[in-house]
């Protein structure tokens, strides 16, 4: 049998506005959830499982392309709106 291990390649792209301890919190444990996948599948079901428990969503606008993960931060004074630049980038 043999096993592929998928490497995760995590890019931090901007600075991270931490205008308050639940964004800080939520990246955090964004971070760890992806660095603790093993694969595409896994992260897509961990990032499902994280958006419905936590504030992910309120914070961040994100998605899947067909080889990576990206996320950017919402705006505090408009959160339709994000910050022009990626916070962070993973290629699977």
């Amino acid at each position: 049998m043999v096993t592929i291990l998928q490497i995760m390649n995590v890019i931090i792209e901007s600075l991270i506005f931490d205008f308050d301890n639940k964004v800080r919190e939520t990246v955090i444990e964004l971070t760890n959830r992806i660095l603790l996948a093993k694969d595409e599948k896994e992260l897509r079901e961990t990032i499902s499982a994280f958006a419905l428990r936590s504030e992910l969503d309120r914070y961040f606008v994100y998605g899947f392309g067909k080889h990576h993960f990206w996320a950017k931060q919402r705006k505090v004074s408009d959160p339709k709106q994000t910050f022009e630049q990626r916070m962070i980038f993973v290629k699977f």
